[in-house]
C-alpha cells in the first residue's frame, strides 16, 4: 500500500537500483575516445566502429525487452529489417528525399512492432519467444520474395550514395550523435515510471496486475519502443551500406543480438553496449588470426559466458568501473 500511495517515492527508488544508472564519468570519456579513434585511425577501422554503434544500438533495444521486461524474443530482427526497408522503400517507391525517409524507417518499424506485439504479448515465456520467431520469419519471407516490391533476394541497391554521401568520418561522427540519444532515450525510459511499470510486469505479471497494471498493455508499450529503436539502428545501417537485403530481418541477425545481449550481462542497461562492442571485435579480428575462425568464436564466447555469468557488464561493476560497482 505504502509503493502504491507513493509513486514518486517508487520511482525515485527504482531509478536508482544497480544495472540501471549510468556512471558519467565513464560514458562521457568513451565518447571523446570514440570520437578520437574516428578521426585518427583508417577507413576499416572507422567503418568497424560504426557498425559497433549500430549494432549497440539494436542490442539495447532488445536488452529493453529480455533484462527489464522478462520477454525474449526470437525475432527482433524483424524490425531492424522493416527500419532499413521502410526507410528504402519510402525513397525507392514513395520518391521521399532521403532526409524525409529516415523517419520513416523507424515509423514502420514501431508499427510492426504494433501488430506483431499485439499477438505476442497474448502468451508468455517458450510460446511468446517461439511466436516473435514466426513473426519474423514471416518479415524475412515477404521481404525475401516479394520481388516486385522488395527486390526479393537481391534486396534494393544502388539507390542512393552510401552514408548520405558523407565521409566514412563524417558519417561515424553522425551515427555516434544519433546512437548516444537513442540510448539516452532509452535509458530515460527504463528510469521512468513506465520503466518501473516494464520490470513490475516482467517480475511478476500476477502481482502487477493485483496492483492495478495492465500487464498486456505494459508489455505492448515495451515492444512497440524497443521495436522503434532497432527500426532506428535499421535505417542507419541501410544508409550506411546505401542498401537494403532480407537478411536484415533473417535469425542469423536475431542470434547476433541474443549473443550480444548474453555476452555483455543480462539485468544491466549497458549490457547491450558491452556486448556490441565485445561481439563485433571478435568478429573482425579472430578471423584475421584464424582459419576456422567461427569455431574459434564459439569457444571463446562459451568460455567467457561460463566464466562471467553476470556479462561484462558484471565485469565492470567488479572492478569498480561503475557507480554501483564502486560503492
Amino acid at each position: 500500500m505504502t509503493e502504491t500511495a507513493h509513486p514518486t517515492r517508487l520511482s525515485r527508488r527504482w531509478s536508482s537500483l544497480p544495472g540501471i544508472d549510468i556512471n558519467w564519468k565513464l560514458v562521457i570519456p568513451a565518447l571523446v575516445l570514440a570520437e578520437i579513434i574516428n578521426r585518427s585511425m583508417g577507413t576499416s577501422t572507422t567503418t568497424l566502429l560504426t557498425e559497433i554503434l549500430i549494432f549497440a544500438l539494436f542490442a539495447t533495444s532488445l536488452n529493453l525487452l529480455m533484462s527489464f521486461g522478462h520477454m525474449v524474443s526470437f525475432g527482433h530482427s524483424a524490425y531492424f529489417g522493416l527500419g532499413a526497408y521502410g526507410f528504402t522503400l519510402g525513397v525507392v517507391k514513395a520518391g521521399l528525399p532521403v532526409e524525409a525517409a529516415v523517419f520513416l524507417g523507424p515509423l514502420v518499424a514501431a508499427l510492426g512492432g504494433l501488430v506483431f506485439g499485439a499477438l505476442c504479448v497474448r502468451l508468455t515465456e517458450i510460446y511468446f519467444a517461439m511466436l516473435t520467431l514466426a513473426c519474423a520469419q514471416i518479415t524475412y519471407t515477404v521481404l525475401f520474395q516479394w520481388y516486385d516490391f522488395t527486390g526479393g533476394d537481391t534486396g534494393i541497391t544502388g539507390f542512393m550514395a552510401p552514408r548520405f554521401g558523407l565521409s566514412e568520418q563524417g558519417f561515424a561522427s553522425l551515427t555516434l550523435v544519433v546512437v548516444t540519444l537513442s540510448i539516452f532515450a532509452l535509458w530515460w525510459i527504463v528510469r521512468s515510471p513506465l520503466g518501473l511499470s516494464i520490470r513490475a510486469a516482467g517480475q511478476d505479471r500476477f502481482r502487477a496486475e493485483a496492483l492495478g497494471l495492465t500487464v498486456r498493455r505494459v508489455q505492448l508499450s515495451a515492444f512497440v519502443i524497443a521495436a522503434f529503436f532497432a527500426g532506428i539502428a535499421g535505417t542507419l545501417h541501410a544508409v550506411l551500406n546505401g542498401a537494403a537485403f532480407p537478411d536484415y530481418a533473417g535469425l542469423s541477425l536475431t542470434l547476433d543480438s541474443l549473443i550480444m545481449v548474453v555476452l555483455g550481462g543480462l539485468n544491466s542497461f549497458s549490457g547491450g553496449i558491452w556486448g556490441a562492442i565485445v561481439y563485433k571485435l571478435l568478429g573482425a579480428f579472430v578471423p584475421s588470426f584464424i582459419h576456422e575462425w567461427e569455431l574459434v568464436l564459439g569457444i571463446i564466447l562459451l568460455a567467457i559466458v561460463l566464466t562471467m555469468p553476470k556479462g561484462f557488464a558484471g565485469l565492470i561493476a567488479r572492478l569498480g568501473l561503475d557507480r554501483k560497482g564502486a560503492k
